[in-house]
């Protein structure tokens, strides 16, 4: 602030009166400030990188809720689905006041740098949650000719690239999936990728593809018509909504790897650095959230209470930057592994 000076003691006087109420002014505004920047912002945006009817679109207008109620602010879930979700992904990075959050998986994140141009990494953002799991499963329309999952690669390998196999994305936990039992049992698919995971699943049931890689809770809106294959975990604990199907492994009798997503809450790494107190009460008001008695009551009249998984965000990081390690191992191996090809 700047100093005044006077030849005259009255005025002396009163400019030092001035100075007082100015400095009062610009403590108070100082204070004023601190406690809007620890307080959520009052509208926020939820933002989904994918089209509406996925998995990560249905996480996130079952948790808005919840989640709206814990920050008691406005949360609007807006979908930004494009460029493998890499659209909605670098969205949230606009804004560094916090006001903008993003739901989405891993290794979904993570794959959306690694396999695209884009401007970010993972130390952009700043993890706020766990949410939800998403095991992979191989659905099948009611009327498909495979009883098994071992019918179904026997008939790829004996009919190579005419089987489809629809996925959410070119790159995706999904394609990642279905490459792996390729892999394994050297059968050759057609997969097909889709802009998220609603179309791909309804390509089943209409009969433009002959079959799907999904999630097993994002995949119940085809329940009815479908079938589940096999899950590909090391263990089914979801037999009640998977048919009780086999894992892969004991569908094929050989090593599969597991295949998952998990669906996290982020924000940008400018929002946790410049607005601590407010970045930890968006991750206190997500946990809060994830753990109520309303949503869990919710997820228990559709069959799905057991994907909820309400990680920490220092869990959260850690199963990214593990993610990221995994896939830059595998890229080493297979430099087209991100190709989409």
């Amino acid at each position: 602030m700047s100093k005044f000076h006077s030849s005259h003691g009255g005025g002396a006087l009163s400019l030092v009166a001035v100075a007082a109420v100015l400095l009062t002014s610009c403590s108070a505004g100082g204070q004023q400030g601190a406690e809007d920047d620890s307080a959520v912002p009052q509208k926020m945006t939820f933002v989904v990188p994918t089209s509406a009817g996925g998995g990560v679109d249905t996480a996130a207008r079952q948790l808005q809720p919840y989640l709206e109620d814990e920050l008691g602010s406005t949360l609007t879930v807006v979908n930004r689905e494009g460029g493998a979700t890499t659209i909605g992904t670098g969205s949230i990075l606009e804004s560094t006041d916090c006001s903008t959050i993003l739901i989405t998986a891993i290794p979904h994140i993570t794959l959306s740098y690694l396999a695209h141009d884009v401007d970010y990494d993972l130390s952009s953002f700043a993890a706020v949650g766990g949410v939800s799991v998403e095991p992979g499963v191989i659905r099948v329309a009611k009327d498909a000719p495979w009883s098994t999952l071992e019918e179904l690669v026997t008939d790829a390998k004996q009919r190579p690239g005419e089987i489809t196999v629809s996925v959410s994305e070119a790159v995706s936990s999904n394609a990642f999936g279905i490459a792996q039992i390729e892999k394994a049992t050297g059968a050759d698919f057609n997969i097909v990728p889709f802009d998220g995971g609603g179309p791909s699943r309804l390509a089943v049931v209409s009969g433009e593809v002959d079959a799907t890689h999904a999630g097993v809770f994002n995949s119940l809106p085809i329940a009815d018509d479908s079938r589940v294959l096999a899950v590909q975990a090391s263990e089914n604990r979801w037999k009640a909504v998977t048919d009780d199907a086999p894992t892969v492994k004991e569908a094929l009798g050989i090593d599969v790897p597991d295949n998952e997503s998990t669906y996290n809450v982020w924000t940008s790494a400018e929002c946790a650095t410049n607005h601590p107190e407010r970045y930890q009460a968006i991750v206190d008001a997500l946990a809060a959230a994830v753990n109520s008695d309303g949503l869990k009551s919710d997820l228990e009249k559709v069959g799905e209470e057991l994907k909820l998984d309400a990680r920490t965000p220092e869990q959260v990081e850690s199963d990214a930057k593990i993610a990221e390690d995994e896939i830059r191992e595998m890229m080493a191996d297979n430099p087209d592994l991100l190709s989409g090809e």
